[in-house]
C-alpha cells in the first residue's frame, strides 16, 4: 500500500518505549498489526518508522534509473538447489531450475529454511534492484545470504555508475530486508578453498565457452561450503 498524504499527528511513548501509532498514521502509511517495519534514529534526535515493503519499493524506484547501462541482460536463475555445486553443473542449468522451495498456500512466496537461505550475487541483487526478472529474487531477499565477494562486486558496480557514496546506506537497507552479511571468511582455510573451487569453476565454464567472473565464482563455492542454493543473474555469460 502506498499513500503520497502527509500526516502530522502526536503519540506518547509508554512503559518500557511503547508506541502506539495513532490510526491516521497507520492508515496513511498502510501499517497494520503484525506489519515489519524498519526504525531508524536520524540527526537532531528524529524518528523514522518505515514498513519494510515500502523500504523495497523506495529502493527499487531510487536505483532503477541510477544504473541504466548497469544491469545483468539474463533471467535470474536458482542454480544448485539446495545440493552440492558440481563444475560440470555449470553447462547444464536447466534441470536444476525446478528445485525451487515450496510456496505458502498462504502467501503465495516461496518458503526458504532461516538456517538454509541461498547466496545470492551481486548481479542478482542488482536484478532486484532494477526491477528487471519476476519474483524469484524477491522471494529469496529476506532469506539470503551475500558474501563478501559479491559485496565488493556490488560496490564495484555502485561505483562505475557514480554512486559509491551510497553503498553504506543500501547494505544497510539490504541488512533490513533480511539479507545477511557474513563478512570475510573465518579461517585462511575457508578462504583456499572457496578459491580454488571458483578458479576450477571458472576454468570449467571457460572450456564450455561461457565467461564466469570471480566473484559468482566466488558465491558459488560459498553455496556449496553451505550446502545451499545459489541466486543468480547472468551466471555465465558466452564467452566472445
Amino acid at each position: 500500500m502506498e499513500s503520497s498524504e502527509t500526516v502530522v499527528t502526536t503519540a506518547r511513548i509508554g512503559q518500557r518505549g511503547r508506541l502506539i501509532l495513532p490510526v491516521q498514521a497507520q492508515r496513511a502509511s498502510g501499517i497494520t498489526q503484525g506489519t515489519q517495519v524498519a526504525v531508524r534514529s536520524g540527526p537532531a534526535g528524529s524518528i523514522t518508522i518505515e514498513p519494510l515493503w515500502a523500504v523495497a519499493t523506495r529502493l527499487r524506484a531510487e536505483y532503477t534509473e541510477l544504473l541504466v547501462g548497469h544491469l545483468p541482460a539474463g533471467p535470474a536463475v536458482l542454480f544448485g538447489g539446495g545440493r552440492p555445486v558440481d563444475p560440470d553443473d555449470l553447462t547444464d542449468l536447466g534441470p536444476v531450475l525446478h528445485q525451487l522451495p515450496d510456496r505458502d498456500p498462504g502467501t503465495g512466496l516461496r518458503v526458504y529454511r532461516d538456517d538454509r537461505g541461498p547466496v545470492l550475487t551481486s548481479r542478482a541483487v542488482l536484478s532486484w534492484l532494477t526491477a528487471g526478472h519476476g519474483t524469484l529474487i524477491a522471494d529469496a531477499l529476506p532469506y539470503g545470504v551475500l558474501p563478501e565477494a559479491a559485496v565488493a562486486d556490488l560496490v564495484t558496480h555502485l561505483a562505475r555508475a557514480g554512486a559509491h557514496e551510497r553503498a553504506d546506506a543500501l547494505l544497510t537497507d539490504l541488512g533490513v530486508l533480511g539479507v545477511r552479511l557474513p563478512g570475510p571468511a573465518r579461517s585462511r582455510a575457508t578462504l583456499a578453498q572457496d578459491t580454488a573451487l571458483a578458479l576450477e569453476l571458472i576454468r570449467t565454464a571457460d572450456t564450455a565457452g561461457y565467461l564466469l567472473t570471480l566473484p559468482d565464482a566466488l558465491c558459488a563455492a560459498a553455496a556449496r561450503r553451505l550446502e545451499a542454493g545459489l541466486v543468480a543473474a547472468d551466471l555465465l555469460t558466452p564467452a566472445a
